[in-house]
């Protein structure tokens, strides 16, 4: 074994393709991302052989390439698994300073983060692609192509996402990598099926197809595409056949991902036809193996399909149990996305700001050097061309005042059309905000009518359930309880859109901040424990009788603290996760007095702390330390506003990494 580790060395210069091929040169070992080759072995021995490796003595640079492929095999199996190892490979290339490696490790860690955090994934993917450009690295280049553009056929962006999508395969083709272009024409076929060009999806699918026979490589995710276009277009025989092949290349080579595609495909053609029970049976598969994996959307497509189906078949709680899911799924997805888009969307406008002064400085070194060759010439023609230099010179000014200009309306243009698409993208995340819970009120409401009809049975049948009657009553209390939760929720949201509408004109009131810290902490206690019931902390309050009434805008006061509280209780939590067991004890600290004429709130507790380099970008915008799918980072940043422009006051932070964390508000007295 000690040999493969010589010739793992050796071909660690061909890229992912070195790495297999020393490794299967072992036995059993590790397949390529993309199409896996006939023969080769199941992810489970090739991730157990790649650990092998590792045990081994090799060079840090070979360690980082395997660390990447674990992560690449986990990525089909299990999401957060495939970015501990993303994790470690990135952290090792930086510590050798291993750049190919380094790119490498962070488009294997945007593809784990890609389902649930779309703003942190494609933050990652754009710095391995700026990587892989300085290192001329073509097939990372397009890889980060192809994963960028996965991103934006989530967001429904049909021309950017196959913007980057044919950038990807023309790559593929010009390093006649014919296992690259097999997936590149593939996920081509798939955005077409996303948008509705079906016979474009054909077109792809079919030259994938043909060109994954001949190489004999997998097809299963081909083979879901072509099931696709056969059912959409009617062909139901020929689009069962294709799913079930897909489902069984899926099981073969261990794709979750793949299977649940197809698992849903086959559900959603049986649905079509009017059969909800195979429905139900194939769309239960497909939702075990999207959790399994952690895919977020699969989930989501699972549940809807069953929600439907048990709604169809009479069956109340299926459904009820199922439409939970589905609509956690997409309050999940549809925050990810919404940050993303207005992520994208700065980005985009930062990023024409940057071309429109590339280009003034290119225009400007352009007639510089104009100049300096008419200067030169002078040496030689001294009395003519200072005459023709002189006229060059004022020809080049006023060109460049001309296109300085027409540069500055086209900056303005843009800025103004930016401005107007924010406008748009902000109108429709208010209404999307308000959007969730109607939709909760009515899902529920139709599940309560339900529930009404299967207790307004006959009330003189001697065969009637009693103990199911009570179980119904039970579910339509809880539903009601929702209902109310939820409009609640809307008349709050809508509250909050009309204060935020009185900009500058919120009246201050004098206010016992003692009783805001109380009510506030209990809030926010009792909304984490409705999340997870098991947690418990230790609360300690140390508030000064003596504090006098504050001017302050109680609700908006009373909002930095719910959100300083639950950040408080998530520190604790995750560190309760971490070092689990009977010597730690969540413990959070609310203290408040009187120093220097100012009061002082200070909220501190025993949690997991931060580094100096996240202390430092705390009350940055989008910014935040809540692990992936949790939090969207303007909590912190939107605090810090209010504290400090909405109220004269400051908002401090001190903190120790595996320690705790303090919070200090101070306020004008």
């Amino acid at each position: 074994m000690i040999s493969i580790i010589t010739r793992v060395s050796a071909l660690r210069r061909l890229g992912w393709l070195g790495i297999v091929l020393a490794v299967l040169l072992a036995g059993p070992g590790p397949v390529v991302a993309g199409p896996r080759a006939a023969g080769t072995p199941t992810p489970g021995a090739a991730v157990d052989s790649l650990r092998h490796l590792l045990t081994l003595p090799q060079t840090d640079f070979d360690r980082v390439t395997l660390l990447c492929q674990i992560s690449d095999q986990l990525w089909t199996q299990h999401t957060d698994s495939a970015a501990v190892y993303a994790n470690k490979a990135l952290a090792l290339a930086r510590r050798i300073h291993y750049q190919q490696g380094e790119g490498a490790a962070l488009n294997r860690l945007g593809a784990a983060l890609r389902e649930s955090n779309l703003a942190r994934s494609l933050e990652v993917f754009q710095q391995s692609l700026r990587i892989a450009e300085t290192t001329h690295d073509q097939g990372l280049i397009a890889q980060n192509l192809r994963s960028i553009g996965i991103i934006y056929v989530y967001l429904r962006d049909k021309r950017q996402g196959l913007a980057y999508y044919f950038r990807a395969l023309k790559i593929g083709e010009q390093l006649h990598d014919e296992h690259r272009t097999v997936i590149e024409l593939s996920n081509i076929g798939l955005a077409y099926d996303l948008f509705g060009q079906i016979d474009s999806s054909r077109i792809f699918q079919e030259r994938a197809y043909a060109l994954a026979r001949r190489l004999h490589t997998p097809t299963n995710y081909i083979l879901y595409g072509l099931g696709n276009v056969a059912r959409k277009s009617g062909q139901v025989a020929q689009a069962r056949t294709f799913y079930h092949q897909s489902i069984a290349e899926s099981k073969k080579v261990h794709h979750l991902r793949s299977l649940n595609f197809a698992y849903v495909g086959l559900a959603e053609l049986y649905q079509k036809i009017g059969q909800p029970d195979s429905s139900i049976y194939y769309a239960r598969l497909g939702c075990q193996a999207a959790q399994t994996n952690g895919f977020l959307r699969g989930v989501l497509n699972a549940s809807t399909l069953l929600t439907q189906d048990f709604k169809q078949r009479g069956r109340p709680d299926s459904a009820l149990k199922y439409q939970s899911l589905m609509l956690v799924m997409k309050d999940t997805l549809f925050g990810q996305e919404k940050v993303m888009r207005l992520q994208s969307l700065n980005y985009r406008e930062q990023q024409r700001m940057q071309e429109v002064a590339a280009s003034q400085a290119a225009l400007r070194a352009r007639y510089r050097t104009a100049g300096l060759v008419a200067g030169l010439v002078g040496l030689l023609v001294l009395a003519v061309i200072l005459a023709r230099h002189g006229r060059q010179e004022e020809r080049a000014r006023r060109a460049l005042e001309q296109s300085l200009a027409e540069l500055k309306t086209a900056q303005d243009q843009l800025v103004q059309r930016e401005k107007m698409a924010f406008l748009g993208e902000l109108t429709a995340g208010i209404a999307h905000e308000l959007q969730n819970p109607l939709n909760f009120v009515k899902n529920f409401a139709e599940v309560s009518t339900e529930l009404v009809d299967e207790i307004n049975g006959d009330p003189h049948n001697p065969a009637r359930d009693t103990t199911l009657e009570r179980e119904i009553l039970d579910g339509l209390k809880q539903n009601l309880k929702q209902i109310s939760q939820h409009g609640q929720r809307a008349t709050s949201i809508i509250k909050g859109m009309l204060e935020h509408s009185r900009t500058g004109t919120s009246q201050r009131l004098p206010t016992d901040l003692n009783a805001l810290i109380e009510e506030s902490l209990r809030l926010a206690y009792q909304g984490l424990r409705t999340k997870d019931k098991d947690f418990t902390a230790e609360l300690i309050t140390q508030l000064d009788p003596a504090l006098p009434p504050v001017s302050v805008v109680p609700q908006d006061l009373s909002r930095v603290l719910i959100n300083l509280f639950t950040n408080a209780f998530h520190a604790v939590q995750q560190r309760q996760r971490q070092q689990s067991g009977p010597d730690y004890q969540p413990a959070l600290t609310v203290s408040s007095r009187v120093t220097a004429g100012q009061v002082e709130i200070s909220i501190r507790d025993n949690g997991t702390g931060m580094s100096e380099k996240v202390k430092a970008k705390v009350f940055q915008p989008f910014f935040t330390t809540k692990p992936v799918g949790e939090g969207t980072g303007l909590g912190l940043s939107m605090s810090h506003e209010i504290v400090t422009k909405g109220h004269g006051g400051t908002l401090a932070v001190q903190s120790r990494e595996g320690e705790g964390t303090e919070f200090v508000i101070s306020l004008p007295g």
